[in-house]
């Protein structure tokens, strides 16, 4: 039997609403945030670039590595690893690729406005963003969304959600989840 268990840092939850909420939420983005030359560059599809500070990035993945459970050290060790790389110490870095707990701490700066956000489609980056949770069976993501109200980011908060005694409530609930996921990385 396998299987993984993510871990996060019960502290930087504890302001977050409950799963059941899934009112749309505005953001305003602190632009002057970002203003170093330690920048992390997360191209996360045709949508949207998300820049965040390496510094802050890195706090709260040594407080992820420092509060996880022995099998999930590995993946953070491997996220401050690449955080306090060369390139990461004295240039932009640009990640493209997931890696495993890197999402949620994303997620965490953007819950905070502590990112820029580059819309692609019109080139600029944007001022405000807005966010919400939504389920899908025993799920529940947050969806970022772009000023027009286009999703171009999502994080799982929540799994095991039962309702009911039933994980779907419909059959086709996944479907409309990756359908979803699918969209938002796609313009």
């Amino acid at each position: 039997m396998s299987g993984n268990i993510f871990c996060q840092d019960t502290t930087a939850n504890s302001n977050k609403s409950p799963w059941s909420d899934t009112a749309y939420i505005s953001l305003l983005l602190n632009q002057s945030s970002i203003n170093t030359n330690k920048v992390v560059s997360y191209n996360i599809g045709e949508k949207a670039i998300i820049y965040l500070r390496n510094d802050s990035l890195l706090k709260y993945a040594k407080t992820s590595l420092s509060n996880c459970i022995p099998s999930e050290k590995k993946d953070y060790s491997k996220i401050v690893k690449l955080l306090t790389s060369n390139k990461a110490i004295n240039d932009t870095l640009f990640v493209n690729k997931d890696i495993y707990g890197f999402d949620y701490l994303v997620s965490i700066q953007l819950l905070s406005g502590n990112a820029k956000v580059f819309y692609k489609k019109h080139k600029i980056f944007v001022d405000t963003i807005s966010h919400r949770l939504e389920k899908y069976g025993m799920y529940a993501h947050r969806f970022y969304y772009l000023p027009d109200k286009r999703p171009f980011f999502s994080v799982m908060e929540y799994s095991g959600i039962i309702e009911n005694g039933r994980y779907f409530s419909d059959p086709n609930e996944l479907i409309k989840f990756a359908e979803k996921l699918r969209d938002s990385v796609k313009e």
